[in-house]
């Protein structure tokens, strides 16, 4: 029963890691991401080749406890001697894992080596004593994107910090951005002014407090969106007034983009569903 339910706890972490990620196949350019493959320790240990590069999943205990973001672990079976310890590397764990305890781990299985794992993970310093580098050279490890204990929690979310002044009002107004921009598009498709005036008066009064935050903030570009945001707004309120459906339909698509726009700038999106601000990244300059 801890099984079905641990791999069930495992199996929503893992739909919630590969949010937001192109099907397989990939999309726009981007790279196809691969299924997860459910497999065994054993299985790895016999044959870690034929694993190495591909998404996998595994429920095993853990054997040793190695750092505080590495341990190993292994698939027991009644009986029967141990097998041989695969290596886990945590780059997220908001919590240790407990020896001889039940974990689901998903993640990419590859061959360690630490300079290729620096590149793959960044801001991460594997924290294994010199000994234990040496140890794992070469054998197979699995950089975990989930780890699910056996009280189903998932240890290796990617939690939001603490909100920075000001920011859980604006968290608090970009919740009511989202339903306010959809209730505007379908008012503006079936033409109810009303409606449109409604959410409007909601649009308008976050987008000014939008501006106001990243003006505290001394942050011009993301300054800039927001009085977008607002204009498109406006040219929507004036459209309307004029009954010019078709142009207020054209200022509503654009008032949307811009939302897009500033929240793959300066919204960032954590594990547990909740959002913060991030700074964009600056481009090089030309000298």
């Amino acid at each position: 029963m801890l099984f079905g339910v641990t791999l069930s706890v495992a199996t929503m972490a893992i739909a919630s890691a590969q949010r937001g990620a192109p099907p397989e196949g990939g999309r726009g350019g981007a790279p196809a991401v691969k299924p997860y493959v459910p497999v065994g320790t054993t299985a790895i240990a016999k044959n870690p080749d034929q694993f190495v590069g591909e998404q996998v999943t595994l429920t095993a205990a853990v054997e040793t406890v190695l750092s505080k973001s590495a341990f190993a672990i292994d698939q027991r079976i009644k009986d029967a001697p141990a097998g041989t310890p695969l290596l886990v590397l945590a780059p997220i764990l908001n919590a240790p894992v407990e020896t001889n305890k039940y974990v689901t781990v998903a993640g990419e299985l590859v061959t360690f080596d630490p300079a290729e794992i620096a590149k793959k993970v960044k801001n991460y310093q594997i924290d294994l004593p010199p000994d234990l580098v040496e140890k794992f050279k070469g054998k197979p490890v699995v950089i975990a994107k989930v780890v699910v204990n056996d009280k189903m929690v998932d240890l290796a979310m990617r939690l939001p910090p603490p909100y920075v002044e000001g920011e859980k009002a604006l968290d608090d107004t970009m919740k009511k951005v989202g339903p306010a921009a959809a209730a505007l598009r379908t008012a503006v498709d079936g033409s109810k002014a009303d409606v449109v005036s409604q959410n409007l008066t909601v649009l308008k009064q976050a987008f000014t407090q939008t501006e106001a935050f990243w003006k505290s903030r001394n942050v011009a570009e993301a300054m800039a969106i927001a009085q977008d945001a607002r204009r498109h707004a406006e040219s929507v309120e004036k459209a309307v007034a004029a009954s010019d459906w078709d142009a207020a339909k054209k200022s509503a698509a654009a008032l949307n983009g811009t939302c897009g726009t500033c929240h793959a700038a300066y919204r960032d999106r954590f594990d547990d569903g909740s959002f913060r601000i991030k700074q964009a990244e600056k481009k090089p300059t030309s000298r």
